[in-house]
């Protein structure tokens, strides 16, 4: 049951940062048991408007106000309303237990003085069942894998019992399973006759999900319309702007030669037994459940992770856990959290694009003795080979980008060593459909070339479209190999639960 009082209002909100409007007039509602879905592209001002509800930016004009009480302000104000937000990127503290994560706002409450583990278990239990957490409250946050991490995030926000939620790409991390999970339990609030506000990238979320959209593009909302309005190419059209081209890029076919050889491989803890070839301009696609190894395959090949096995490029054997030695023999690697690991958040853009080269951009190698020209040069190059937008120009903090540009940086940094192999994990997520357009054209782009390209995708039409054939990993080791006229959804999934193709 839709209630009519919104829950949640936005009111001409308007906020610039560096005299460039982030937001411009932005007004929508989202009332008690309705779920609305607010999409765009990366920069679009999404993230802006989450935070503005949040109370952790105050706009420069508008306001926002929760259940017709007056224009809130600041985090608290949102908070007593009944409003949280659950974040793409977890604020959890990770050596602390779950449960004290999952109730920390009672921990810091006045006058307590005295913490009881016992209590704290026995009062984040029910909660945790709640999201179908298959870990217990006395776990160690630091020891929960990304998408366990993004379970305790919204069973953090579930705790404080609330009356409209912000998701802010809530299944990014997850994996089929956790995303069905995280569906029904948003399905369930809405029945209950929360107001959720919903953002995310992926279209078939928001068709199942949401009663309205709201379509922002360069910060302003471009629609406010029904979702059984609006077709897939509809609203990506509304998105980005003008029409995306259908299906994924043609592949070329690979060369006889053969670039990556992995035998035997394992990181002496979760893989064991790997073993698979990988053709010069060929995309291979490595799929499975979340924990199935997929992630810890590619950092054992980059050395990045024991040494078990035996890894060939061009036919030469490399020392097993240097980093150094791949690098050298031509790879590179793209990982899957580009903000901890892929690019300096509070460094100059320029800085993480020349990282991985600095050499060519030194003038006395000995000495170090940074050429700002060459680097000036050489990341020019490379912003424009991968389209990155940097309003605040190559000066700018990484933080500063949207994601997809985000992970454009991430990519792009390597493409100054024209690598021989590129393994990229999870290199779409959290990115908007006309950056994802553009990544899947590089990517065929550079197989065409003569790269070879590990991806590792938990969206299976992503591996299912890009690639040659497709690896599935199950419990730490490699199930089987399909070729691309074999590799289907039903095929992948019956291997990756421990079935037989």
């Amino acid at each position: 049951m839709v209630h009519p009082a919104p829950a949640i209002a936005v009111a001409n909100v308007s906020k610039s940062f560096g005299g460039i409007a982030a937001v411009d007039g932005v007004s929508f509602t989202v009332a008690g048991g309705e779920v609305v879905a607010l999409v765009g592209e990366n920069g679009a001002g999404k993230s802006t408007i989450k935070n503005i509800i949040g109370g952790t930016l105050r706009p420069d004009s508008g306001q926002v106000s929760f259940g017709g009480a007056p224009p809130a302000e600041g985090v608290g104000s949102a908070k007593q309303s009944g409003v949280v937000t659950v974040h793409q990127e977890t604020s959890l503290f990770p050596d602390l237990t779950v449960a004290e994560n999952i109730l920390i706002d009672r921990l810091r409450a006045p006058g307590r003085a005295t913490v009881r583990p016992g209590q704290l278990r026995r009062a984040a239990a029910p909660v945790l069942r709640r999201v179908g957490a298959g870990f217990g409250p006395e776990a160690v946050v630091r020891d929960l894998s990304a998408g366990q991490r993004q379970l305790v995030e919204i069973a953090k926000a579930l705790a404080a019992d609330p009356r409209a939620i912000v998701f802010d790409e809530p299944t990014a991390s997850l994996n089929l399973a956790e995303r069905e999970l995280i569906m029904g339990i948003v399905e369930q609030l809405r029945a209950d006759g929360v107001a959720i506000l919903y953002i995310s990238h992926y279209l078939e979320e928001i068709t199942r999900l949401s009663q309205r959209v709201v379509v922002m593009r360069d910060g302003r909302v471009v629609a406010d319309r029904p979702t059984g309005e609006l077709n897939r190419a509809a609203l990506e059209s509304l998105m980005v702007g003008r029409e995306l081209a259908r299906g994924y890029p043609s592949l070329a076919p690979p060369r006889d030669a053969k670039a990556l050889s992995v035998r035997d491989l394992g990181d002496g803890a979760r893989v064991s037994g790997v073993s698979f070839d990988i053709a010069e301009g060929e995309i291979f696609g490595l799929a499975g459940l979340m924990g199935s190894g997929r992630t810890e395959v590619a950092r054992a090949i980059f050395g990045l992770a024991g040494d078990i096995g035996r890894v060939e490029m061009d036919g030469r054997q490399l020392r097993r856990g240097s980093v150094r030695a791949c690098i050298e023999a031509g790879m590179a690697f793209v990982t899957e959290d580009r903000r901890h690991e892929g690019l300096f958040l509070d460094r100059p853009i320029r800085e993480s694009l020349s990282i991985v080269d600095l050499n060519s951009v030194c003038r006395f190698r000995r000495t170090g003795w940074l050429d700002s020209g060459r680097e000036r040069r050489m990341t020019e190059e490379l912003a424009g080979r991968v389209h990155l937008v940097a309003r605040g120009g190559l000066g700018a903090g990484g933080g500063s980008l949207s994601g997809g540009n985000q992970q454009k940086v991430v990519l792009g940094k390597w493409l100054v060593r024209r690598p021989r192999l590129i393994i990229l994990d999870e290199p779409t997520r959290g990115i908007d459909v006309g950056a994802k357009a553009e990544i899947y054209r590089m990517l065929v782009d550079l197989a065409g070339a003569g790269s070879s390209i590990l991806v590792i995708s938990s969206e299976m039409e992503e591996v299912l479209g890009l690639s040659h054939r497709v690896g599935v990993m199950h419990d730490g080791r490699l199930a089987g190999i399909l070729d691309r006229s074999r590799a289907t959804q039903e095929t992948v999934i019956r291997l990756a639960t421990g079935g037989a193709a």
